[in-house]
Formats: C-alpha cells, structure tokens, sequence
C-alpha cells in the first residue's frame, strides 16, 4: 500500500508529462519535475517523441522568426527541415 501510493506520486501521466515538455521550454523545471519528467520519458515512447518533436518545432520557429522577421509563409527548407523530423 505505501509502495503503490509513492509510486503514484513519482509517475506522472502522459498528460502531465507533456505538460512539463512545454513548460521545460518556457522555464526551468523543479528538480522533482526534472525527476519525474526524466522517469516517463524513459518508460513512455510517445511522450519521448512528443518532446523531440516539440524541441525541434521550437528551434525551428525560433530559427524561423530570427531570419525571415515573422514574413508571411515558412521557407520551404525550413518546412521540410520541421517535417523531416517530425517523421524521424
């Protein structure tokens, strides 16, 4: 019974994870964030994903607002550079 309760207050869910992925990217995460985040990505592949997809969507818009000054349409090699790794 303490096992069980401990272990649910370490996990988090897919939701909190993703949370913590974009809030990661924003501010520094608590080291018991840091923790938590660090044990759900090494036992959930999709939430992994989630977060290199969403690292590699911020360089890129970042990326993108640095050289074209927020112009109208993404270049096409940005495009394809965000889709590439998206699918990876």
């Amino acid at each position: 019974m303490i096992m069980e309760k401990l272990m649910s207050r370490m996990l988090l869910s897919c939701k909190e994870a993703t949370y913590l992925v974009e809030k990661q990217m924003e501010s520094p995460l608590t080291i018991m964030e840091k923790f938590r985040l660090n044990i759900h990505l090494r036992l959930c592949k999709v939430c992994n994903a989630y977060q290199h997809q969403s690292e590699t969507i911020n360089i890129a818009l970042k990326k993108w607002t640095e050289e074209s000054v927020m112009s109208k349409e993404l270049p096409s090699e940005v495009k394809s550079e965000i889709l590439k790794e998206i699918n990876r």
